[in-house]
């Protein structure tokens, strides 16, 4: 799909990079994809199965193709894009950070805190960029959220609520691997805890969470429905809603303040802001091209490459969410209340 003139404008020139994606998933497939849509990027592709490597072949045309990550690093690659799944996140990343490689994860930043943490400390060792690509950052009607909470029209926030229900996540599965994995969910869709904490500006302070694995389905997982209670400092608390059931998807955010409530859903592109005072409705609608999100995510990584402002998760806002993430776990497993580490640089 051809880029639409509005972002073919936020296509800024850089200096001629080459780049490498690591992990040929359909996520992998489309940043290689969007990259070489770009003149001043040279792509090159790496997976270790070969049929991946064949199938992405097939997609994306004339590529050089890697099996051995050493071999593709040892080429000298300016910028890799890690796209595996996220247990390989830290060694990938810390291997291309090593080796002079400006670095873009996928989200989550790692599969756990102690990963997390190596990570961070890998890109604090040198001068390379290392950004988490949680790409709802980037979806316009989030930026309209973010928009009304920083001009006040929400007034104080006190609530904010992240919802997704998505057994196609279960049905898409290659590897199964959310049915072995207790918490997977949480890791799944960490973009809730990230997108809360990047509109509010403060990471939690403490989680409750509870699960249970329910219904008569083929696929499943341990939970496959959980609710998380979020605390911060002040009068300020959210929720997180994660199901493994409801098809077709349905994921929506919402933030109420003593001003105004907004909702967006991501599905039909619904905006919607509640006026308390003026006891009103206001209705938008933002219809994005998912591979326009990608484009205005990849603009904002190359900018940070370049040296300009971005506003994708730094690495400490990463690690902040996949400690977040394994508190909820944690949380999970007790069934009670338990505190989140504030990392400070």
């Amino acid at each position: 799909m051809a880029a639409s003139p509005f972002f073919i404008e936020i296509m800024k020139t850089n200096s001629c990079s080459k780049v490498l994606v690591v992990g040929l998933g359909s996520i992998g497939q489309r940043h290689a994809r969007l990259c070489r849509e770009r003149r001043e990027l040279s792509v090159e592709i790496c997976d270790n199965r070969a049929e991946s490597l064949e199938t992405a072949r097939r997609n994306l045309g004339d590529v050089v193709c890697w099996s051995d990550l050493h071999e593709a690093l040892a080429q000298a690659p300016d910028i890799v894009i890690v796209a595996t799944p996220h247990d390989q996140h830290e060694r990938v990343a810390v291997q291309a950070l090593e080796a002079g490689a400006h670095v873009l994860c996928e989200k989550p930043m790692a599969h756990g805190i102690d990963s997390a943490r190596r990570m961070y400390e890998a890109h604090g060792l040198g001068s390379r960029i290392l950004r988490i690509a949680f790409m709802l950052r980037f979806h316009p009607g989030v930026r309209r959220l973010r928009d009304w909470l920083r001009e006040g029209a929400l007034g104080t926030p006190a609530f904010a609520r992240y919802a997704v229900g998505s057994y196609i996540t279960l049905e898409n599965s290659i590897s199964r691997y959310q049915q072995k994995t207790f918490g997977a969910a949480v890791m799944d869709y960490a973009h809730g805890i990230d997108l809360i904490g990047w509109l509010i500006e403060q990471p939690p302070c403490g989680a409750y969470a509870r699960g249970v694995q329910a219904g008569n389905v083929e696929f499943t997982s341990s939970p496959n429905v959980l609710s998380v209670i979020l605390e911060y400092e002040g009068a300020f608390q959210s929720e997180l809603h994660i199901d493994y059931l409801t098809k077709p998807q349905a994921n929506t955010l919402e933030i109420i303040g003593d001003a105004a409530a907004a909702s967006l859903d991501f599905g039909s592109g619904s905006l919607i802001l509640r006026r308390r005072n003026a006891n009103d409705l206001l209705e938008e609608t933002v219809s994005p091209e998912r591979d326009d999100i990608y484009r205005t995510q990849l603009a904002g990584f190359l900018d940070a490459v370049d040296g300009r402002p971005d506003e994708l998760a730094t690495p400490l806002e990463g690690l902040q969410s996949v400690a977040c993430a394994d508190v909820i776990i944690r949380s999970l497993t007790s069934g009670q209340r338990e505190p989140v580490t504030n990392f400070k640089p």
